[in-house]
């Protein structure tokens, strides 16, 4: 009996192990939207990162003291610790000038475009001895000149000998300087020296910069 029926059991014995197969393939597909996830995941980690970034920019933007920004990368810096003089791959055919702003990522202030070429441009930065920045102390609001050339330190000159300036108070600049806007962090007061004979304390301010890894930075237009 089942001999007569032999085509039609051949067709079901193929029919079964046909689905049996397509099941096997489906079970192994439902692998592949977890390893897309994963790798999502990551880039969104990325992304976040970014539009943190772009909203700090946003901001100073809002505030309206640059109309523009542009990300440069270090190609060379001189001296390699502490660097007074930092070389960027943006110039002139990028729209940079002389005396434009120059930032960490952070916003913490660098220093300044001193010179510009076709298709790079020199920045002075705070360590730099010819760096001469007007800066207020957030704390008691006197109103100082920060010199640089001492690195890894700054010195704040001409804050008065009965300040109330203390250990981590926070310097920025004070907008009385020529091309640096109010508001920009500069560091931090790590020592106070009282000289009897002087009208002024000395004091050593600890940058930011300091421990920031110079591979890019931001330029203010």
């Amino acid at each position: 009996m089942l001999w007569i029926f032999r085509k039609e059991l051949i067709f079901l014995f193929f029919l079964f192990f046909s689905f049996l197969i397509s099941k096997a393939s489906l079970n192994k597909k439902t692998f592949t939207p977890v390893k897309i996830k994963e790798q999502n995941f990551f880039n969104y980690e990325e992304i976040i990162q970014e539009n943190k970034r772009l909203r700090e920019i946003l901001n100073l933007k809002e505030k309206k003291t640059f109309s523009s920004f542009e990300v440069a990368e270090v190609i060379g810096m001189k001296p390699y610790v502490y660097p007074a003089e930092l070389f960027i791959n943006k110039g002139r055919e990028e729209g940079i000038t002389e005396n434009m702003v120059i930032f960490t990522k952070d916003f913490f202030l660098i220093g300044k475009v001193e010179k510009v070429e076709r298709s790079y441009s020199k920045v002075m930065t705070l360590f730099n001895h010819n760096t001469k920045i007007s800066v207020i102390l957030n704390s008691t609001r006197e109103i100082g000149i920060i010199e640089g050339g001492y690195g890894p330190f700054l010195i704040l000159k001409y804050i008065p000998y009965d300040s109330k300036v203390r250990i981590n108070d926070e310097v920025y600049t004070s907008g009385f300087s020529e091309y640096y806007h109010s508001g920009i962090k500069i560091g931090k007061v790590v020592k106070i020296y009282k000289n009897p004979s002087s009208l002024y304390l000395k004091i050593w301010v600890k940058p930011y910069i300091t421990s920031y890894g110079f591979e890019e930075v931001i330029i203010g237009k």
